[in-house]
């Protein structure tokens, strides 16, 4: 996979924009639009395996959380994966400090959250580029360093994260998975 940094045009917010072209196809990473939230919220959706037969369904407040993109987008900058056509692949909720959904910020941190690709567009790096750009734009902002959690069993997200430089943060684990343990805590200082 390549990657290249994009300038953006006047109709985006400014940031730049990481493009991905890989063997089985293209994909820009971006702000998600208002139009597109509803869809959003589908893939984050269906990203966390939950259209799955027989898949574990979320309780009412996680549903909505899944499918709130627009309450995602206001709280700080909704991102984007989208192939040639302009479907979406993949999210990525990149929150400012002072939001109200984050969970494990501290001291200024910007926080990523949902973290989710179709499971179809998997294996062509979409979740590496929507950190990319979310580590981009939390530079951008200002921010000491980015904050995020996952499940203690999801390996291969753990491993992404230890290979962009982000450290475990074992001391602040405390909030507990839905499926056991405690939510594992990374976090990439900025500096």
């Amino acid at each position: 996979m390549t990657a290249e940094l994009l300038q953006t045009d006047a109709a985006h917010t400014g940031a730049s924009h990481t493009a991905s072209t890989a063997a089985t196809g293209g994909f820009l990473v971006r702000t998600a639009r208002p139009d597109e939230y509803d869809r959003v919220g589908e893939v984050t959706y269906l990203g966390f395996g939950h259209g799955e037969p027989g898949a574990t369904q979320p309780d009412a407040e996680r549903l909505a959380l899944l499918h709130g993109a627009a309450a995602r987008a206001e709280a700080g900058d909704l991102l984007v994966a989208v192939d040639d056509s302009g479907a979406i692949l993949g999210t990525a909720s990149l929150l400012r400090a002072d939001s109200a959904l984050v969970r494990q910020s501290r001291g200024g941190e910007a926080e990523l959250r949902l973290l989710a690709v179709l499971p179809e567009a998997r294996r062509r790096g979409i979740g590496e580029a929507l950190m990319a750009e979310a580590i981009a734009r939390a530079r951008e902002w200002g921010a000491p360093a980015l904050v995020l959690d996952t499940g203690p069993q999801n390996e291969r997200s753990q491993r992404l994260y230890h290979r962009l430089g982000f450290d475990r943060l074992p001391e602040r684990e405390t909030i507990p998975a839905s499926r056991g343990g405690l939510l594992a805590v990374f976090r990439l200082p900025f500096g």
